[in-house]
């Protein structure tokens, strides 16, 4: 944490503006039209950075007082109308804006703040980035993080039924893609492919997707792109009286018979604002065409609260989260295997205005403790891992210096990860840590935006034997260090207002993992022997990303092409060689009804490439007709071996007509959709892999808000594979299973019911 703030310090110094003059209250005024002149009444105003937000008046008018000097980005955003993104600096003085927004009937994301330093639109976004938000979340919804976003352009998801889905993006996952929570870095969903990563995203606000590498903001296992799912801003009664609040939500799905529901409280006195969220679910065995899946079923308990201050000096918040899930696995039509997973997050976040520039701290903690057990009445851990981790991230947004802005910013890491339990260990206990820093910098000319970003990183791994639980892999106690250097480099041109042309080409970097380095045992997930590899060096990546953007008032667009060649590509290889745990003799593997017997697997290296292209477009020909569809192909090679990648999946695409009323005075936004999606078979195939046959579902989706005095009630229904499909998706980790045949789930009913008080 010193060279932490020793960075931060270095970096406030070389401002013009340090050392800062006592703080002072801003203010924030303006008027909002549309662009024929008509004043704008009901725009939200938002100040990301700050978390403070307002709405415009009948005269299309706003103000935000008692704001903290400094340079931020300022949303506008309103049903019927493409969002605006200003960049505003305050100080002492009132500061006016004069904003005309331009009517859209597609309804765009407001802004992402993942890719880039600062905020930016969809269509300005240095990166390809897809921003799930609002209603479209709300319909989304998902036990799994997975789940949720498969569908999206580009992103899948590796699943073990419905509670079990860890997201894919351009055929990359588990440590190659970096899941955040509100920015804070989450670890463990690399341990393996049935574990999917541990956070609840019913209550978020949006989450945010980064196409590709994003080393330079993130770091390691940013290299295939990131998910960051975005809380709520704290709210604030500034200038205005306390007030308490609340959101109800509950679901329930036919298929696992699964209820679910997530109950919201927050509320505000001037600038302190609290929130506390509980969600809550439970399922049975899900079905298929041909039957129930045994020992599938599901609990998840989950709990957030949140505790802010505003002022004119700066803000600081305070986040706890907690979830608490039993998912059952599937094995055989007898065996209950299961695992109990407990996760608990901690963070810190301040704002603090320099001058015109502005220091964010985020400090924090996150215990993974995940217990598995071989039978529904077993009292003995199976195997037990625990990781305690401390994060830390300083970051300085300099003033503006023309049309440049930007940030420097250090990061640092450390994880204690330790192994326990009945069964033979497959990696050894460890600590891991980890110390970045970076730049990134963005120039906003009339038709041009140029980024550029760079970043050093070091990484200290030690295997430890003391304290225990001892190595357990008999692997000797050791050290191994890691160093990279990493940078982004992008052009956005506006052709014209609404089309813009993007190229991005970054280097990203992931360091070895311990299973990759000193595995030793078997890995039950895969059901192979892993052997490591403890001379692997850093896997480090060229991408190249070329897309056009259009977003007019009828159209949303875009297209793009991907190139990320990866060298030094980890991955488990075949020996041809046999452990028997039973102590039986290698010869007896041969036996085919030999279960007792697991191939081993090397860990090597090699080069790949990972070649495809995305699409995703929105269309209005009406007012009363919404078309959506999406496409994506990624083909994965190891070159090393001219072999395809495993768990690459094939082409595939979305399609989906939406229907929607003029409404009254009581029913309010009604909606009919129908729509789809078509998987095709992949031909491209690891030689250890298997491919399941291409399929289409039908889906079918229906919603209206109703209003109770008032309040408005959200009332959604949706039909996933309608007509009762027998498939299985390339990503499912139930295709290997022959006997019994383990299909996707069948026809799904959710009925879900929301409202805020």
């Amino acid at each position: 944490m010193l060279m932490l703030l020793l960075a931060a310090a270095l970096a406030a110094a070389h401002d013009p503006s340090y050392p800062p003059a006592p703080a002072r209250a801003a203010v924030l005024t303006g008027i909002v039209t549309d662009t024929a002149g008509t004043l704008l009444a009901d725009v939200r105003v938002h100040v990301l950075e700050v978390g403070r937000g307002t709405t415009t008046d009948a005269a299309g008018k706003f103000a935000l007082p008692e704001l903290p000097s400094g340079t931020y980005g300022v949303a506008f955003s309103r049903i019927g109308y493409a969002p605006v993104v200003r960049r505003v600096t305050l100080g002492a003085e009132e500061v006016t804006l004069t904003v005309a927004m331009r009517p859209s009937a597609v309804e765009l994301p407001e802004v992402q703040v993942t890719a880039s330093p600062g905020v930016t639109t969809a269509l300005t976004s240095p990166q390809p980035t897809t921003v799930l938000d609002h209603d479209h979340l709300r319909v989304a919804q998902a036990p799994s993080l997975g789940e949720t976003l498969d569908g999206l352009a580009g992103v899948h998801s590796i699943n073990e039924g419905p509670a079990i889905g860890k997201p894919v993006i351009r055929g990359l996952s588990s440590s190659r893609v970096l899941v955040l929570d509100n920015g804070q870095r989450i670890e463990t969903q690399g341990w393996g492919d049935e574990h999917s990563p541990n956070i609840e995203t019913a209550d978020a606000e949006r989450i945010e997707v980064i196409r590709g590498p994003a080393s330079v903001l993130y770091g390691s296992d940013a290299l295939g792109g990131v998910v960051n799912v975005v809380k709520r801003d704290l709210p604030e009664a500034i200038g205005r009286p306390s007030f308490l609040g609340g959101a109800l939500s509950a679901a329930y799905s036919t298929n696992n018979q699964q209820p679910d529901g997530t109950a919201r409280l927050e509320g505000a006195a001037g600038g302190l604002g609290f929130r506390t969220s509980l969600t809550g679910r439970t399922s049975d065995d899900f079905t298929t065409p041909l039957g129930d899946v045994f020992n599938t079923g599901n609990r998840a308990v989950a709990g957030d609260g949140s505790l802010g201050y505003r002022g004119s000096w700066g803000s600081v918040r305070a986040d706890l989260a907690y979830r608490d899930e039993k998912p059952e696995l599937h094995d055989d039509a007898t065996a209950t295997p299961f695992q109990r997973i407990g996760d608990t997050r901690t963070s810190l976040t301040a704002n603090l205005p320099i001058g015109a520039s502005r220091l964010e701290v985020i400090a924090g903690f996150e215990r993974n403790r995940r217990r598995e057990f071989e039978a529904a009445d077993a009292d003995e851990v199976a195997s037990g891992l625990r990781a305690t981790s401390y994060k830390g991230d300083v970051r300085f947004h300099h003033a503006p210096r023309g049309r440049l802005s930007g940030l420097v910013g250090a990061q640092t890491f450390f994880d204690d990860f330790t192994v326990s339990g009945a069964d033979q260990h497959l990696v050894p206990s460890n600590r891991t840590r980890a110390v970045g820093v970076y730049a990134f910098e963005q120039l906003d000319l009339d038709r041009w935006t140029l980024s550029l970003g760079g970043r050093y990183d070091y990484r200290h791994l030690e295997l430890t034997t003391d304290p225990p639980p001892p190595v357990g892999t008999g692997t000797p106690a050791q050290t191994r260090t890691y160093n990279s250097v990493v940078g982004n480099v992008g052009a956005l041109f506006h052709v014209s207002e609404p089309v813009a042309l993007v190229l991005n080409v970054g280097r990203g970097y992931r360091a070895p993992q311990a299973i990759e380095l000193f595995a030793n045992g078997v890995h039950e997930g895969t059901i192979q022997y892993n052997v490591g590899n403890p001379d692997l060096k850093n896997e480090t990546s060229i991408n190249a990303d070329l897309a056009v953007r259009v977003q007019s008032g009828r159209v949303s667009l875009e297209l793009g092409g991907f190139a990320n060649y990866i060298n030094s590509y980890i991955y488990f290889r075949p020996t041809g060689t046999y452990d028997s745990p039973s102590g039986g003799p290698e010869a007896s593997c041969s036996d085919p009804d030999n279960f007792s017997c697991f191939q081993k697997y090397q860990a090597v290296q090699g080069d790949a490439r990972l070649t495809g292209f995305e699409f995703s477009a929105e269309y209005h020909p009406t007012p009363y007709l919404h078309l959506s569809g999406t496409a994506d192909y990624t083909r994965g090679q190891n070159r090393s071996v001219d072999q395809p990648l495993p768990l690459v999946p094939p082409f595939r695409t979305t399609y989906s007509a939406q229907f929607e009323g003029k409404g009254n005075g009581f029913f309010l936004s009604p909606y009919v959709s129908v729509g789809g999606e078509t998987d095709a078979h992949q031909t491209e195939l690891d030689p250890n892999d298997i491919s399941p046959a291409g399929y289409t579902l039908a889906n079918v989706g229906a919603g209206v808000a109703l209003a109770a005095g008032s309040q408005v009630v959200h009332l959604d229904v949706t039909l996933r594979n309608a007509f009762d499909k027998q498939y299985q998706s390339f990503l499912s980790r139930y295709k290997f299973n022959a006997d019994p045949v383990v299909l996707d789930p069948g026809r799904n009913f959710t009925v879900r019911v929301s409202t805020e008080f």
